[in-house]
């Protein structure tokens, strides 16, 4: 697993990987390792507390998404092939998950409901035991519309059956995640720059007005189309108020258009951002 300051188009620089894990334990062990590093990159906004365990319900927006690429790739890899081994890259326009070992049978029927022919039966039957993913035959269609419902592309998917190998691609991750800043500030602590930043966070936060904090809570869960806010917020109509709100959350970087280049798109919606989701944290 391998967390990288580039994109999927950029040159490769210098410096190749910003961390980066090895799992050669069992899967179970694998996937405890792989978790723990993504919590710690991606944002983890604040929901609730679950009434059964009482713990904090603080998981990234993806994580659901991720959780199913990243098992689907221990399930299904090829474990005979000795030479080679499953890789997830964080790139920062998305999350690349690559596996030695093609798709059984008719890999254009991957995104229709049923079962699918497995390479590791056994394995795929014991993780849906113990719930770590989805039914069979659903993962690629939650993962495709759960993606889809936070505001992002379409996953893409690459099965190589020359290459013998399967590739899935979730794109787009939140535009505000920087791992390498996240890893200094982990290693090191806040610099006085960073502080800076987030007094003038504080202080923007300190006068939102009464509607900008219900559009902040309105869209803590899944961006929001302007009809979704008009209705959430008791309006009937697009109001001088609302129209005002969005834009001076807009330009104070607490929400952000799913299409950027479309802003009148009859599909656009408004979504936080990791500095929108931490200004809701400190209201609550």
């Amino acid at each position: 697993m391998q967390f990288l300051g580039y994109s999927t188009g950029d040159a490769l620089p210098e410096t190749r990987w910003i961390d980066r894990i090895v799992c050669e334990d069992n899967i179970i062990q694998a996937w405890e390792q792989l978790v723990t590093k993504y919590r710690f990159f991606m944002p983890k906004p604040f929901r609730d507390i679950d009434p059964v365990t009482l713990g904090r319900r603080d998981d990234p927006p993806g994580f659901r998404v991720f959780r199913e690429a990243a098992v689907n790739l221990l399930i299904h890899q090829d474990y005979g092939d000795h030479s080679r081994k499953a890789v997830i890259k964080f790139f920062r326009d998305g999350i690349q998950f690559w596996n030695p070992g093609d798709v059984f049978g008719d890999d254009s029927r991957l995104w229709e409901p049923g079962e699918k022919e497995v390479r590791n039966p056994s394995i795929a039957m014991a993780m849906r035991r113990i719930a770590m993913c989805e039914q069979a035959g659903t993962g690629l269609r939650m993962m495709r519309e759960a993606w889809r419902k936070l505001g992002h592309p379409v996953p893409n998917y690459k099965n190589d059956r020359a290459g013998k190998a399967f590739e899935f691609f979730i794109p787009e991750l939140d535009k505000e995640v920087d791992m390498a800043s996240d890893l200094v500030k982990a290693m090191f602590g806040v610099s006085s720059q960073a502080k800076a930043s987030v007094e003038a966070h504080d202080e923007a936060h300190d006068h939102l007005s009464e509607v900008e904090r219900k559009i902040i809570s309105a869209c803590k869960d899944a961006p929001r189309s302007s009809p979704e806010l008009l209705a959430l917020l008791g309006y009937g109509n697009r109001t001088g108020n609302l129209k005002k709100a969005l834009k001076r959350l807009r330009n104070i970087g607490f929400l952000e258009l799913t299409i950027s280049g479309k802003p009148r798109s009859k599909n656009q919606r408004y979504r936080l951002t990791a500095k929108g989701r931490r200004a809701m944290q400190s209201m609550a």
